[in-house]
């Protein structure tokens, strides 16, 4: 990633931080290694699931495998920890590196890659009715990470079993009245000891109308048992929980496919594509007309800056158009040109993207605008420099 795109791609991840911990129950946030040894049991045994798609690492005394999933380290942890039924449920989560060994010809950027950041969070529950009823609160939340895309999901239901399938029927129904669609179902072979009951991917369909899953949730009935995850019930009792995998926003990687898909859409419908302001890599950029008016753009850039808002000046000797036309390219949330009468009128010309449109608005009518667009979401500062003429000059890709 380029600076822009890595920027967007911090963002994403801690906004994946926040989703996570805005759901009403304790989560731990760990940090796991990307390498497994083969010589523990239940690293081998949950690796053949994955066949030819791990990356493999021999050594003079070991084998090893990449990180395909946070599970491993998360389980390893979680297998010393002394838990009560008292604390359950609770989360752990981390955004982990993980790898697939993906053929070639089935790699997509941003969507199918051979390295992927997963948001992984896992709930640890006592019973299958707590999973019930977690697995509905987090489709609730998949869900409405969607709306506020202005995107709606379709569900593809994975069972391990027709058992499976009558277990959680009742569930299931309750989500399609909920959602008031159908869902498609699809059933795994029988008589494979799977670990999992049901999984439900979450499917968009992008601007050429194909399915992408982005968000998914799992019920695992296996891995507890597998890894030695217990805790006590209320009799004292040793008992292995059910716990639930869940990506509420998908892959970093695959949020950020949703993110500009959802823009392009709005391309062929005749709107100008914009991205969400707190995502954006430049929520305001300041175009002075001459050399003459760089003292006042760092002057308002700096009130903007210290209020938690990306700012740039592109202070180039360019033309005013090129200027222009360059921050549209570039998806600006907010253009505003500083020429003689920004010099002592506190009152600006805004380009806003979203509409399409200029606004007269003061500088603290702007600032104001742009911290409620942001509103609540993550913020990090530019990762570059603020002033164009300083900037490198290279193709941004991401």
């Amino acid at each position: 990633f380029s600076p822009k795109g890595a920027l967007m791609f911090d963002l994403c991840s801690d906004y994946s931080w926040r989703v996570v911990n805005s759901l009403g129950l304790p989560v731990y946030s760990v940090k796991g290694t990307n390498m497994f040894n083969l010589d523990e049991g239940p690293v081998a045994e949950h690796a053949k699931l994955f066949g030819d798609r791990l990356y493999k690492i021999e050594t003079d005394k070991h084998s090893f495998v990449l990180r395909y999933a946070a599970c491993h380290q998360q389980f390893a942890m979680m297998r010393n920890w002394n838990m009560s039924y008292k604390q359950l449920p609770f989360g752990a989560f981390e955004v982990a590196d993980s790898y697939r060994l993906e053929q070639s010809g089935e790699t997509m950027l941003c969507f199918r890659t051979r390295r992927m950041n997963m948001p992984d969070l896992h709930v640890v529950c006592n019973g299958m009715k707590a999973a019930e009823e977690w697995f509905a609160n987090l489709d609730d939340r998949i869900y409405e990470e969607a709306r506020k895309l202005g995107r709606d999901y379709e569900m593809l239901v994975n069972f391990s079993s027709m058992e499976a399938f009558e277990q959680h029927k009742g569930m299931l129904m309750e989500l399609m009245k909920k959602h008031n669609k159908p869902a498609l179902l699809h059933f795994y072979p029988e008589g494979i000891n799977y670990y999992w009951t049901v999984n439900i991917e979450y499917h968009l369909l992008d601007d050429m109308k194909r399915a992408r899953e982005i968000g998914t949730v799992q019920i695992d009935i296996g891995n507890a048992q597998r890894f030695g995850i217990t805790y006590a019930d209320e009799a004292g009792k040793a008992e292995h929980p059910i716990i639930l995998h869940c990506a509420v926003i998908g892959t970093i990687e695959r949020y950020l496919y949703a993110l500009f898909d959802t823009a392009v859409q709005m391309e062929d419908g005749k709107r100008v594509g914009y991205l969400p302001i707190w995502v954006n890599p430049e929520q305001v950029r300041l175009l002075t007309v001459s050399d003459a008016h760089n003292s006042r753009a760092k002057e308002l850039a700096d009130r903007m800056q210290v209020t938690g808002i990306r700012v740039s000046i592109d202070d180039r000797s360019e033309t005013v158009g090129k200027k222009v036309r360059q921050a549209k390219q570039d998806w600006c949330s907010y253009v505003v040109v500083i020429g003689d009468n920004e010099m002592t009128s506190d009152t600006l010309d805004v380009y806003d993207r979203q509409k399409n449109a200029n606004v007269k608005m003061s500088i603290q009518e702007l600032i104001d605008q742009v911290r409620a667009d942001i509103g609540d979401k993550p913020f990090r500062p530019l990762y570059m420099p603020r002033e164009m003429s300083r900037r490198v000059d290279f193709v941004d890709q991401a």
